[in-house]
């Protein structure tokens, strides 16, 4: 055997010994699984006797009620087919950490989507998990400062709570506000929305007080919400986490669901917001009834009785 051959024969040799050692060890290698996210806190139905076909909407729980209302008026429409509706509701951070769960994804869950930001929505289209077409915005909202029709006592002093503006303890012409209520920025587009408003020096937003209320030690501190109904339930009890709260930033509508609270301020969308808040809806493209999706999502963003239906509860047209 001439030099060269010898070498090559040792080559192929040490290569083939190595990969019957590593093929075992890479076999039997630990694959990481993917870690399961939150499971969406709210979940209701809607169905029908002639329903042929059935669907589940991912949807942000602002929309609780109204989606309810919107399903119904399209399974009473002359749209088809009819539709029995599985609904997840929680914030839009956590509905797209199910959306992007492998086991959802393959699964086919969820069929439509409905975030209250676009954030959300733009990630999905990007990764390319949007059907043809989507998304559409059905709805906007507007978002408002709440407190407690009744306060915790000791309540604070010095003027009312009356703006947003007006949630740093400054005595002497304020002091003993405790905690705040807003949605977690990163998850909760109602939360974004209320850092927007604060960190905004525009007259009627919040004065840039944003860092201030967040690094604040306890009293007078941003307390943080799991989704923007969190955010109501905690103004209604007055208590987060073991915090007292006086205030908190909802939307017009959640307000409009709850008589334990008083709406004090109103954030201008074009002044207090950098971003508009909006109803993105969207089919997604791993759906396996997609006749009956796109009748549904397309009955969402342009009926008369669905608008109406969005309206009634709150929401403003797109």
């Amino acid at each position: 055997m001439s030099k060269k051959k010898f070498i090559a024969w040792m080559t192929g040799a040490i290569t083939s010994l190595i990969v019957a050692i590593a093929f075992p060890l890479l076999m039997s290698a630990p694959v990481t699984a993917q870690t399961p996210p939150p499971t969406p806190q709210v979940t209701t139905t809607v169905t029908s006797p002639s329903a042929t076909a059935s669907l589940r909407v991912y949807a942000a729980v602002s929309l609780l009620e109204a989606l309810t209302d919107v399903e119904n008026a399209y399974n009473n429409s002359t749209s088809t087919p009819k539709i029995n509706f599985t609904n997840s509701l929680d914030s839009s951070g956590i509905l797209l950490q199910n959306i992007n769960y492998a086991p959802n994804e393959t699964a086919g869950i969820p069929d439509v989507f409905i975030s209250a930001a676009t954030s959300q929505m733009t990630s999905l289209q990007t990764a390319e998990k949007l059907a043809a077409g989507w998304p559409q915005n059905i709805a906007r909202n507007r978002l408002v400062l709440i407190k407690p029709n009744t306060p915790t006592a000791p309540a604070p002093t010095g003027n009312a709570i009356s703006s947003f503006s007006t949630l740093v303890n400054s005595p002497p012409t304020r002091a003993g506000i405790r905690g705040i209520a807003i949605g977690s920025p990163s998850t909760v587009p109602a939360g974004e929305y209320a850092r927007q408003v604060l960190t905004s020096t525009a007259s009627g937003c919040g004065g840039g007080t944003y860092n201030t209320l967040l690094n604040n030690p306890l009293p007078n501190k941003l307390i943080f919400a799991t989704n923007v109904r969190n955010v109501l339930s905690a103004v209604e009890t007055k208590t987060l986490g073991g915090n007292v709260i006086d205030a908190g930033i909802v939307y017009a509508t959640d307000k409009q669901v709850s008589t334990l609270v008083t709406q004090v301020g109103l954030a201008a969308p074009s002044t207090c917001l950098t971003t508009p808040i909006v109803y993105p809806e969207a089919v997604l493209n791993r759906t396996t009834n997609v006749t009956a999706a796109n009748s549904f999502a397309n009955f969402v963003a342009t009926n008369t009785a669905a608008r109406n239906a969005l309206t009634n509860r709150g929401f403003l047209a797109p």
